[in-house]
């Protein structure tokens, strides 16, 4: 009768509305209980965004790190049916106690969906943080496979010999189309950008760049791909190079030590023994890989044309060229491949300058406005270091440089002008120092003098001279000091002048010396901002 009466009671305390309020949040404790078993036994059912990054480091002795974050997926298979398990307990635990305490419809209809997807952690690493303008751009490095990732993937690929595949997400963004003096400037010369993405209004769009990372064991370079423009090679764009050929290891290498490299990376894009394309293509290479190097490694490398290129070496990394192998057949027990690096992105161009100007003992952060003076006239006639000065020849010059001048005295401010010669600098920490330190706006003629804008401080006004012919037709020009000034921070202004041979040029200087009155200010429009894509191209009107 006693226990007769005991199961009466309990049936009914289980039918009362107080009684099903009680189990159901019973059932849900012991769901939340088992969840926590799970984590427990090493799943990855953690609230990672509570918990700080953890840092790693990378590359022997480097004092480079990483940073590790996760970020949490829905809508991604899990990795087992252990973890699916716990993801569905959770998510009906919520429920149950949702149900228990009385909630809203409406968070009883969130929590049904939540509890029809499955929860994932995806590991991934930043860059280290440096306190400057790079910090905002760094790319997401993801180096484990994690249920739902792209197979394509570099972690993801399923090479017998590669030790680490490493996919890099870049943050998006966009660049503002050219300042300049008038709308017929603008007119004429717009139709000359190279749309490398998306050009709508005045913005030019740069969208979804990956990079990959790649370190094989036991391979060898057999001149593929080549250390010169191909069909394929080392950043080109629009044809790179593949990594296939370092997937298949050697069965036995070379018995002559002397043979076989301990650690490589390839770095011998096109060109590269110049200053303009180390710096446009093997500098971001190395930037990107950066974690992965160590003061061992040794790197394929196309022969310096002159010594400020083997200072380039020095100062991106500390590279001495005893380090540095010309192209040819090697076989290496551990070989780094990054020729899948994007050519225009922020963060490394911005890192690769921070870094080289921080080595050349220039403060990154560069110099205030006021305190730059100098206006840089790059003529092509007078430098030194002009390799092909019979073509894109200022021929007035001179009467420009007057009228400049002119200018610079009637503004009061303390500028000056100052003539462009390589041939006055002794070394290129020297040309970064005066670009960082002194340079408040550079005007020159399309050529690699313009590089160093690399070296300029935030704001500074870039003006670059197109050779257009008589009938509009064609140019000299190319996007890329456009795209480098705006990458680095400066403000950029075209300028249109017409050209008869040899894209010699002939400038209209009233009119010039009208965009400089125009743009010499510290308060030009932004050429850089971040851009998020959503939906804004997902139908065409």
């Amino acid at each position: 009768m006693k226990a007769s009466a005991s199961n009466n009671k309990l049936d009914y305390v289980a039918k009362s509305p107080a009684g099903r309020s009680l189990t159901l949040c019973l059932i849900a404790a012991a769901l939340a209980l088992l969840c926590s078993l799970f984590a427990l036994s090493g799943n990855s059912f953690h609230d990672y965004e509570s918990r700080p990054p953890v840092q790693l480091t990378l590359g022997g002795n480097k004092q480079d790190i990483l940073e590790i974050g996760l970020a949490s997926q829905s809508r991604i298979a899990s990795s087992s049916d252990r973890s699916t398990a716990a993801a569905a307990a959770a998510a009906a635990a919520a429920a149950a106690g949702v149900a228990a305490a009385g909630q809203t419809q409406r968070t009883e209809v969130h929590s049904h969906a939540d509890a029809a997807l499955h929860i994932t952690s995806i590991p991934f690493k930043l860059p280290a943080a440096l306190g400057l303008p790079s910090d905002a751009w760094r790319p997401h490095i993801f180096s484990e496979c994690a249920a739902g990732m792209p197979q394509a993937y570099a972690p993801c690929l399923n090479y017998t010999n590669l030790l680490r595949g490493e996919e890099l997400v870049y943050p998006d963004y966009r660049i503002r189309l050219p300042l300049s003096v008038n709308q017929q400037h603008s007119d004429i010369l717009t139709k000359f950008i190279k749309a490398r993405f998306r050009v709508q209004g005045k913005w030019a769009y740069y969208l979804n760049q990956h990079g990959r990372n790649f370190v094989f064991a036991n391979t060898s370079y057999q001149m593929n791909p080549p250390p010169h423009w191909a069909n394929q090679c080392c950043m080109c764009e629009g044809k790179p190079a593949g990594h296939s050929q370092f997937t298949v290891p050697q069965a036995e290498l070379p018995g002559d030590a002397g043979e076989v490299q301990d650690e490589v990376m390839f770095a011998a894009s096109p060109d590269s023994s110049f200053f303009q394309h180390w710096r446009d293509r093997t500098a971001l290479m190395l930037t990107q890989a950066d974690h992965l190097l160590n003061p061992n490694t040794q790197f394929i490398a196309s022969p310096a044309a002159d010594e400020t290129v083997t200072e380039h070496w020095q100062l991106i990394n500390n590279i001495t060229e005893d380090r540095l192998i010309p192209p040819q057949v090697l076989y290496a027990r551990k070989f780094i491949y990054s020729c899948d690096t994007p050519l225009l992105h922020p963060y490394l161009v911005q890192r690769m300058s921070e870094n080289m100007l921080a080595a050349a003992g220039i403060d990154a952060a560069g110099t205030p406005w006021d305190q730059r003076k100098a206006v840089l006239l790059i003529g092509r006639n007078k430098d030194a270091g002009v390799q092909n000065g019979h073509e894109r020849r200022w021929n007035n010059y001179d009467q420009c440089k007057v009228k400049i001048e002119a200018l610079l005295q009637r503004r009061g401010q303390g500028e000056k002008l100052v003539e462009w010669d390589l041939s006055s600098f002794s070394s290129l920490q020297d040309i970064m120092r005066f670009w960082n330190t002194q340079v408040r706006a550079a005007v020159g003629v399309h050529g690699s003098g313009l590089m160093n804008v690399h070296w300029a401080s935030p704001g500074t006004v870039l003006y670059e001279i197109w050779p257009v012919t008589p009938d509009k037709s064609a140019t000299r020009g190319l996007n890329v000091f456009w795209e480098q000034a705006a990458l680095k921070g400066a403000s950029y202004y075209w300028f249109h002048a017409e050209s008869q041979g040899e894209w010699n040029v002939d400038v209209d200087c009233d009119l010039l010396v009208e965009a400089l009155n125009k743009g010499l200010r510290p308060d030009n429009p932004p050429m850089l901002e971040p851009f998020y894509q959503g939906t804004m191209w997902s139908t065409r009107r």
